[in-house]
């Protein structure tokens, strides 16, 4: 279960990253646990850690 916490959090991820998941192109390994981990609020910052990207 997900705590509405870890929910909100989920609209903090850049939309590029959302789009990605929604289209079903995001990186293979990348999974619902590893979004509700704290992760960066810069949008690059999060390219760099979900999608490898520079």
């Amino acid at each position: 279960m997900v705590s509405g916490c870890s929910e909100l959090r989920l609209t903090l991820l850049a939309p590029d990253i959302v789009e990605a998941i929604l289209a079903g192109r995001q990186p293979e390994g990348l999974k619902l646990a590893d979004l509700l981990e704290p992760f960066p609020v810069e949008w690059s910052e999060q390219r760099r850690a979900f999608l490898g990207a520079e």
